[in-house]
Formats: C-alpha cells, sequence, structure tokens
C-alpha cells in the first residue's frame, strides 16, 4: 500500500483565487474543498457555539470517538482550509467579514435563505465592498419558493428529488439514499463557482448563484420525469418500479458472486453482441433457450438469467473472469471494497493514497485529487484544519490586524 506524503505549496489552476467557506456539514464542505484541491485559498468561517455537523460526528455512523478536531468526516471534508472560528452574532464579528471579503474573489455557503443578509454579510454588502464578487448560495430547495426556508440533507434532498422513489429492489420499499447525494451536490455548486469565476474573467461582472440541491438531484432522474410525462392525463399515476441493481432496458445487468469474493463481478450486457461474447466467454448453453433469444425475452425473463448466470460466475475467479470478459467486449469489472482500492495495482501506479497528519491525532491514507493536469497540477494541499487554528494568523497576514486589535475581538467574543 502506498503512503505517498501530500505535496503543500504546489499552485494548482486556482492559485491566487481566494473562496470564504460559510459551509457546514457533507455537501457544501465537500464542494469548497474541491476548490481546495485545485489550488484555492479556501477560509473557513465556523463556530463553536454552533459547530460544523461533521466536528462532532457522522450523520450517519453517529458520533465517533475523540475531540472535535479528531473526527474523519470532517478531515476528509475539509483538506487544506484555513480555519477563522467566530460567532457571527458577536459585536465585530460582521466588520471582520467585510474585511475578508475585501480579499476575496468568491464566497460560498449553504445556509437556508436569507442567513447571510440577516447576519449583515450579505451579497449587497459583498457587491458594495467589490462589484465583480461571487456568491454561491447552496441552499436545499433555492432561494424562492413557498417551500424556500425548508432545510434539509442528503436523505431529504434524495426523497424530495424524486430519487428515493427509484432506488431499491423490486418489489420492495424504497431505499434511503446518504451522503452521496451530498458530494453530488457540492460537486454542483463548485462548478457552479467555476463557472462564475470564468463569466468575470471573460466579462469583469460578479454574480449571485442560487444552487438548489433539490433540483441538481432531480436532474439525475430524467428519464422517471420524461415517462412522468407521457403518461396519459387520465391514467392513474403509478408508483415507480424499482430494479436494485438491474436495468430498465438490459439484461444480464448485475452484480454477482464469485468464488471467494463477497464483492463479486458487475456484467452489463447492452445489445446481442455483448450477448454473444459473454456466451462465448461462458460456455453456457443460454444461446440455445429461447427466452433468452433477443434482448427483450432476455429482459422479460431476467430474474432466470440473473439465476444461470449467478450459477456461473460463482465457480469463476473475479478478477480473471472481469478479464475475459472485458477482452471479449464485455461490460465488466471486479466489484472493489476499499481496502481492494488502496491495493489496485492500477490505483498505486497512478500515485496511490495520499497520507495526511490531522492535527492531533494518526496519519491517514485518503484517495488523491482525480484530476492529473499537464502543468498545473491538482495536489493536497495540507490537512484539515484544528477549529480556529487560524484565527491569529489570517487575521494578521490576509487583514493587517495588530495583536492587540485581534486580542480585542476574542474579548468580545467575536473570535472563538
Amino acid at each position: 500500500m502506498g503512503d505517498a506524503v501530500m505535496s503543500g505549496g504546489v499552485g494548482g489552476p486556482l492559485a491566487g483565487v481566494r473562496v470564504i467557506d460559510f459551509t457546514w456539514a457533507w455537501a457544501g464542505p465537500y464542494g469548497a474543498m474541491l476548490l481546495s484541491l485545485l489550488g484555492a485559498d479556501v477560509v473557513k468561517i465556523e463556530s463553536r457555539s454552533r459547530m460544523d455537523q461533521a466536528r462532532i460526528g457522522s450523520i450517519v455512523l453517529g458520533q465517533s470517538k475523540g475531540n472535535h478536531n479528531q473526527q474523519p468526516m470532517f478531515a476528509e471534508l475539509n483538506l487544506g482550509k484555513r480555519s477563522i472560528a467566530m460567532n457571527l452574532k458577536a459585536p465585530g464579528a460582521a466588520e471582520v467579514v467585510k474585511d475578508l471579503y475585501a480579499t476575496a474573489d468568491a464566497v460560498i455557503d449553504n445556509f437556508r435563505p436569507g442567513t447571510l443578509e440577516k447576519l449583515g454579510i450579505g451579497f449587497d454588502v459583498m457587491r458594495a465592498i467589490r462589484p465583480d464578487h461571487i456568491l454561491v448560495e447552496a441552499s436545499a430547495l433555492g432561494a424562492d419558493g413557498p417551500e424556500r426556508s425548508y432545510g434539509g440533507y442528503a436523505p431529504t434532498f434524495a426523497a424530495l428529488a424524486g430519487l428515493v422513489s427509484l432506488t431499491g429492489d423490486p418489489g420492495a420499499d424504497p431505499m434511503m439514499i446518504g451522503g452521496t447525494v451530498d458530494l453530488r451536490v457540492g460537486t454542483g455548486a463548485a462548478l457552479a463557482l467555476l463557472a462564475a469565476l470564468h463569466y468575470r474573467d471573460r466579462t469583469g461582472r460578479g454574480m449571485w448563484v442560487d444552487h438548489s440541491a433539490c433540483e441538481s438531484v432531480s436532474m439525475l432522474i430524467g428519464d422517471a420525469l420524461l415517462a412522468a410525462q407521457m403518461r396519459p392525463p387520465a391514467s392513474p399515476t403509478d408508483e415507480p418500479e424499482r430494479f436494485g441493481n438491474g436495468h430498465r432496458a438490459f439484461a444480464p445487468h448485475g452484480l454477482y458472486v464469485c468464488a471467494g469474493d463477497e464483492s463479486g463481478i458487475a456484467i452489463a450486457c447492452r445489445s446481442d453482441a455483448d450477448w454473444e461474447a459473454l456466451l462465448g466467454v461462458s460456455g453456457l448453453a443460454l444461446g440455445e433457450d429461447p427466452r433468452f433469444a433477443t434482448g427483450l425475452s432476455r429482459w422479460k425473463h431476467r430474474e432466470a438469467l440473473d439465476a444461470a448466470i449467478g450459477e456461473w460466475t460463482a465457480t469463476q475467479e473475479a478478477e480473471a473472469l472481469a478479464g475475459r470478459l472485458q477482452a471479449a467486449g464485455v461490460a465488466a469489472s471486479v466489484s472493489r471494497d476499499a481496502t481492494a482500492l488502496y491495493e489496485w495495482e492500477h490505483f498505486q501506479a497512478r500515485g496511490g493514497p495520499v497520507a495526511i497528519d490531522p492535527p492531533e491525532w494518526e496519519r491517514r491514507l485518503i484517495v488523491p485529487p482525480p484530476w492529473h493536469f499537464s502543468r498545473t497540477p491538482a495536489s493536497i494541499p495540507g490537512p484539515s484544519p484544528a477549529l480556529g487554528a487560524d484565527n491569529h494568523a489570517a487575521l494578521r497576514d490576509l487583514l493587517g490586524y495588530d495583536e492587540g486589535r485581534i486580542a480585542a475581538l476574542e474579548e468580545n467574543g467575536a473570535l472563538e
């Protein structure tokens, strides 16, 4: 297993860009962290009085051992950021934020709509300080509409967006979807901020971006939305059919157990050519069965087909079988767990995991940025920060505050 240590100080494609990060929990911090991996200087504004949920524990896994600087979820969502611990409601805090706005290119938050305005540090304030400022607000349901104040986490984003209704095994109840939805929402927010930066580079003008988590998830269910539009107006609204690992058109399509490997192999046949190639590798006589003569008939009898293929794959070693199927043109791959991913030869050849040393606890191995740029590499700029680790350094170096002014902010509770 590799243990390459992170390479700090290497300028990425966003080197020179500063982002003020008001996000918390999963989606927002992940989006802001993507910008950090691309070289942006991300300054996280957080609070001891209302601590980031990820500093307390995982919404999915519950509270972890250790203090607020020793939480795995926070450590992997905030790589390379600075941390200023500030009570935004305390006297003097808004003035510090305004001074930070003057040094920054963009701001990102995932509060309920209107939160920054109530604190006196909203978009109008940003534009008064710097006319070309950018604000990305990533809320649950967007900044307008009758349910604009609705709060949410990944499971509610997925449920409200229609994704949960489609997820689960055939004939079973819908399946809740968790953190993966947050990560998709955060990626969408980061993309929006990059687009706004590009627009400013071309026009000299900033913008406000209203990013709806729910709508960014609804984009993923286009086929279900199309089906709903095509139903006759008088027809009843049927409950969506759930396919588990199956597909709405392809068969076989699923995850099959292999010999000595609980993770198994994923196989998908998208055409008659794929099917013939699968038969050639397997030696199965399924092509003689009229139930499997056409793509449509294979799909209609997919349960029997899956059973027959699963009986065969159970006698095969997953890695070798995946190689033979891929060589024959069949879409197939081993299903790896996290440990197997770290040990995978291909992953190691692309650099392998990167070691980080979070404050106050042991070294961790993480997956590096997925982008390999030819000129300005993306990299892990550093571990996630301890809460308030940059209170003095950031205010001194970025804003020119002297120690007396910083001490006064601490005394009145603005810096926590």
